[in-house]
């Protein structure tokens, strides 16, 4: 495949990965936006419905090195299709659940699969195999920016479809269209994927002569991800973004509405929260490309830290678009950094597992906010003292960056390490 095929087919991968991580967005902000008329069609209670994102975020922490270590095998394109199908399955099975118990187990299994099959971590190794020209952090920035777009786009259409159409009626319709519709395209992107990462070995292959590719067994991926010091900060830090994010996906609009702030309030501070995470996002990937991970990293977690101090004080409108605004370009900045620094530290054969160890951190602080900020306003009836702690995870987080080092290259592939790094990984 000639170059100039090549970079036209990767400018197409690049749409279409974006276009799926933008509709995969549908499984958490739907939740978000039709939280409250959920929890009052199974019987109104917050706390019981926050179960089913509570338990979404310990799947995702249990999921998420497995799937990295599944897109690390068949690569983060065929990743993607398979979590697009799972999400078609799980949007139209909790439309039909009638019941709570089965509206949870559908949504913390078959939604918290999919959604880690359509997320960063298989997005990372897709961006790993396509890009290898120095512009990953960018890129990675780019198509990670769907979920971002998803927050503009989508959120505001599922507030105005509320106003005339159940939350059934509109899961029921977007998970066909998952089904019918973007599962078909993500084959198509993986089997074009397949086609430029084979050319990419080819002309490697040719280029000279290449060593057996070593195959890891799981406790040697795990060894091999999990004694590294660096890679532990980041992983500890990682627990007050997925804290502070879950605030956003489950909390924030619930929020909103206890202050008598209505959609519109809720919406616009949701869509600019979307609208800086984009630009946030691209800032934080071109500086990390320019050698400036550990600056973005502490910079996103001091300014997170900020933002729900604001949010700390009595929500108002104004105050309610600032935490949009300054959370916004934040959000994405913090994976970003992440992302690059542990591509740095990890053999590009556990990139994908040492990426998921991270995310199920991250999914543990994801979990503890998501049920204890439930419980907290069913019993308080405020959400200060969940994000006065949010604000200060943010600030250890700061601390856990400051004390790591990020190297100065990529880890050499596993064939190439010191002796000591193969013993790790036996063949299997």
């Amino acid at each position: 495949m000639s170059k100039p095929h090549v970079r036209a087919l990767l400018l197409v991968l690049s749409a279409a990965a974006f276009l799926l991580t933008l509709a995969g967005s549908a499984l958490k902000n739907t939740v978000q936006v039709y939280f409250v008329p959920m929890a009052d069609t199974f019987g109104g209670s917050r706390g019981a419905l926050a179960w089913a994102t509570t338990l979404f975020a310990v799947t995702v922490a249990v999921a998420s090195p497995l799937v990295g270590a599944i897109a690390d095998r068949i690569g983060g394109a065929a990743t993607l299709a398979v979590g697009t199908a799972l999400s078609g399955a799980a949007l139209v099975g909790c439309a039909l659940a009638g019941r709570l118990w089965l509206f949870v187990a559908v949504y913390a299994v078959v939604a918290a699969l999919a959604s880690t099959m359509l997320s960063y971590v298989p997005l990372g190794v897709l961006v790993d195999e396509l890009f290898r020209d120095g512009r990953k952090g960018l890129m990675y920035a780019l198509l990670t920016n769907g979920a971002a777009v998803g927050f503009v786009v989508l959120v505001p259409l599922w507030s105005w479809l509320g106003t005339w159409a159940s939350w059934q009626h509109v899961l029921l319709v977007v998970g066909l269209a998952f089904l019918f519709v973007l599962a078909p395209v993500a084959l198509l992107v993986a089997r074009a994927s397949g086609k430029v990462t084979s050319a990419d070995a080819d002309e490697e292959a040719s280029a000279q002569q290449t060593e057996e590719p070593v195959r890891l067994s799981f406790a040697a991926r795990f060894r091999l991800t999990a004694r590294n010091g660096d890679l532990r900060r980041l992983a500890l830090a990682m627990f007050a973004c997925g804290a502070t994010m879950a605030f956003i996906d489950v909390h924030f609009i619930p929020l909103m509405h206890d202050h008598g702030l209505g959609h519109t309030v809720s919406s616009t501070a949701v869509a600019l929260l979307g609208v800086f995470e984009i630009a946030g996002g691209l800032l934080a990937g071109w500086l990390c490309d320019r050698g400036r991970i550990k600056a973005v990293l502490v910079s996103a977690y001091a300014v997170r830290g900020v933002a729900m101090l604001l949010v700390a004080l009595t929500p108002t409108g104004t105050v309610a678009i600032a935490f949009g605004i300054v959370f916004g370009i934040s959000y994405l900045a913090t994976v970003i950094a992440t992302t690059m620094w542990a591509a740095r530290v990890l053999p590009v054969e556990v990139r994908g597992f040492g990426m998921g160890l991270v995310w199920t951190v991250h999914a543990l602080g994801t979990a503890l906010t998501s049920e204890l900020g439930a419980q907290m306003a069913d019993s308080t009836h405020s959400y200060t003292p969940v994000t006065l702690g949010c604000a200060a995870l943010a600030a250890a987080a700061c601390v856990l960056v400051l004390a790591s080092r990020v190297p100065a290259a990529e880890a050499p592939a596993a064939s190439e390490a010191p002796a000591e790094q193969k013993e790790l990984a036996p063949a299997g």
